[in-house]
């Protein structure tokens, strides 16, 4: 049986690639695959790079275990490379970051915590989510996502606030193979 599942996926590093390479490792995982806008963020660590964020999902029919280890593998192939921003070297960092946000409407702790905190803490993570999901009801809130969005929105400072970013999706994914950029 098939599980609604949401992974929220960003990217400071070679993003657009970054972003690109995700999407075509996760997109064979998913029955009814869709994804979001992609949307740009500020870091919260003020020196770093700004993010580039999404939200991708589906229906899957492996197990949560079994989507954390292939998630784990896609963010180990995508690589590591070295930040290096308005002259600070921050060393070397993950290309991508993918996270589950929800899988059905399991509350766990382990292989990770599930339903994942970013939903209701960050916008780049929230405003994508509702984008595909509105009325998705928080596993543990017991809200819709729709509703969550609309109290934080109005709310934000501008350095919190997320835009819409554009890829061109028609470029070809890189080939990574979890090698370390020089």
């Amino acid at each position: 049986m098939a599980t609604r599942v949401y992974l929220g996926v960003g990217s400071n590093l070679n993003k657009e690639n970054a972003l690109r390479f995700a999407v075509a490792k996760l997109e064979p995982l998913f029955k009814n695959f869709v994804k979001s806008s992609v949307w740009s963020s500020h870091a919260i660590r003020t020196a770093e790079p700004d993010y580039l964020n999404m939200v991708v999902g589906g229906d899957v029919d492996m197990s949560l275990e079994d989507l954390f280890k292939a998630i784990e593998e896609i963010e180990r192939l995508a690589g590591k490379e070295l930040m290096f921003n308005h002259g600070t070297n921050f060393g070397v960092k993950r290309r991508l970051d993918i996270d589950i946000l929800v899988y059905g409407d399991t509350v766990t702790t382990t292989p990770c915590k599930l339903p994942r905190h970013d939903i209701q803490d960050y916008p780049f993570v929230l405003c994508p989510l509702c984008e595909l999901d509105a009325d998705l009801v928080h596993p543990l809130l017991n809200i819709r996502v729709g509703e969550i969005w609309a109290e934080m929105e109005p709310r934000l400072p501008d350095n919190h606030r997320v835009a819409k970013a554009c890829i061109d999706w028609s470029v070809e994914a890189p080939e990574w193979d979890g090698s370390e950029a020089e």
